[in-house]
């Protein structure tokens, strides 16, 4: 028999009662202190590696009746443009994403996997942004890369990629958080690199350091250059330059 852990309020931890929006039940959800929370390195997609505790482990709220799922705060109270029926029909599909989770005791691992995944099912019912779904994939890709799962990390990176283009290029006011345009226009390129797409990595590095209508704050200036420079010698990059000279003949 394995014994459950209640939830407990620690020196990092603390439990918020929260209502869910959609069937009103009352649970009771772990949040982490932010002022509280270790950075030992940042990556160049912005992810974070951190001393003890994982904040993205308490990211989303997921209600345990229903399993309807969002960031903490004021965005798990809005409920969108969820249909009640539909949503109905797919919780077979949500408690298969959940693998009978109990949300009511402390995050885990696979719970904040389950939290994500449960989250972007919700974030299509409630016809949410790409640019939102994008965030929910980004934030999978890097709690794999937090233990070492690279095929994993790998596919939701290039789930992120797909998703934050399609915001980038057809929604008129994306939603990318705290992200300027010319953060995310590092953030693509990034991306594009790390799924292996050097030739429009390089392109949108080049537009972030080269564009002077893009607003851009000097650290992500500095990071597209640092990573333009470190794909020069690729043959991508070599036959972008190629090109380029050709151009200008």
């Amino acid at each position: 028999i394995i014994a459950c852990m209640a939830m407990q309020q620690t020196e990092q931890i603390w439990l918020k009662k929260v209502e869910c929006p959609l069937c009103y039940e009352e649970f009771q959800t772990e949040n982490i202190w932010q002022g509280k929370v270790s950075v030992l390195e940042e990556y160049p997609d912005l992810g974070k590696r951190y001393q003890g505790t994982n904040p993205l482990y308490y990211s989303v709220w997921v209600c345990p009746s229903c399993y309807y799922a969002d960031f903490r705060g004021d965005e798990f109270q809005t409920t969108g443009k969820i249909v009640d029926e539909a949503f109905e029909e797919d919780f077979e599909i949500l408690s298969m994403v959940a693998e009978n989770a109990d949300f009511r005791q402390p995050r885990t691992f696979a719970l904040a996997v389950a939290s994500y995944k449960l989250a972007i099912l919700v974030a299509k019912h409630k016809k949410s942004s790409n640019a939102r779904i994008g965030t929910f994939n980004l934030r999978l890709a890097w709690l794999y890369r937090s233990i070492k799962k690279r095929q994993q990390e790998k596919k939701y990176l290039q789930y992120t990629l797909d998703y934050y283009l399609k915001a980038y290029e057809n929604e008129d006011e994306p939603d990318f958080g705290n992200l300027s345009e010319g953060g995310i226009t590092y953030l693509l390129g990034e991306l594009y690199r790390q799924t292996g797409n050097m030739r429009q990595a390089v392109e949108f590095f080049q537009k972030v350091v080269n564009d002077k209508e893009l607003d851009t704050e000097p650290k992500y200036i500095k990071l597209a250059r640092f990573q333009w420079e470190s794909l020069k010698d690729t043959p991508a990059a070599e036959n972008d330059q190629e090109d380029e000279k050709g151009n200008d003949s």
